[in-house]
C-alpha cells in the first residue's frame, strides 16, 4: 500500500511538473508573439526618424554645396570631423572604403555613384553614416534612374529624388 501511495505522489508530481511547463511555455509563447509584434512597428519608426534627418542632412549638404561654389563633387564636412572613418562596407561585391566623397548633381542634390540599387545603398550609408543592410531595408532604384527607393519589411517606402532632392515617405497607415 505504501508502495502505491508513492508511485501516486510522483506521479503527482511529474503531473504537476508538466502543467508547470506547459503554463511556462504558454507565457513565453505570448511574450514572443507579441514581442516579435513590435518589431515591425520599431522599424517603421526607424524609417521615420531617418526621413526627417534624411531631409536635414540633404539641406545641409546643399548648403554646403553652395558655400563651396558648387563643384560636382564634394566631401562631406562631418567626414573632418572623424565621423566618415567608417569600417568598409561589402555590398553586392563592391567595397565602400569609408570615403565620404559625393556627387552632385547641376541642383546640388547628391548623387549615388553607380546608377543602380548598389549605388543607392551607398548613397544611403554616406548620408546616413550606416548601411541599409543593417536596418533591414531593401534599396531600389526606378527604371528612370532618378529615385532611390528604400523600402523596410513593413513596406513603409522613403523615396529620394536624385534631380529635385525631394524625400517622400510613404506608409500603410
Amino acid at each position: 500500500m505504501q508502495s502505491q501511495q508513492q508511485a501516486d505522489g510522483e506521479l503527482l508530481q511529474m503531473f504537476g511538473k508538466v502543467i508547470a511547463i506547459v503554463l511556462l511555455l504558454t507565457l513565453l509563447s505570448i511574450l514572443g508573439f507579441r514581442y516579435f509584434g513590435s518589431v515591425d512597428k520599431i522599424s517603421a519608426q526607424g524609417l521615420r526618424v531617418d526621413h526627417t534627418k534624411m531631409l536635414n542632412i540633404l539641406a545641409m549638404v546643399k548648403a554646403q554645396w553652395l558655400a563651396k561654389g558648387r563643384p560636382p563633387e564634394m566631401k562631406l564636412e562631418w567626414d573632418t570631423l572623424g565621423f566618415g572613418e567608417l569600417e568598409p562596407l561589402d555590398i553586392e561585391g563592391q567595397t565602400s572604403e569609408g570615403n565620404n566623397l559625393v556627387k552632385m548633381s547641376h541642383g546640388g542634390w547628391p548623387l549615388p555613384d553607380v546608377a543602380d540599387s548598389v549605388g543607392c545603398k551607398l548613397l544611403w550609408r554616406q548620408l546616413l553614416g550606416r548601411g541599409p543592410v543593417e536596418q533591414h531595408i531593401v534599396t531600389q532604384l526606378n527604371s528612370e534612374g532618378d529615385v532611390c527607393s528604400y523600402i523596410a519589411n513593413n513596406s513603409d517606402r522613403l523615396s529620394y529624388q536624385l534631380t529635385t532632392g525631394r524625400v517622400i515617405f510613404l506608409t500603410k497607415e
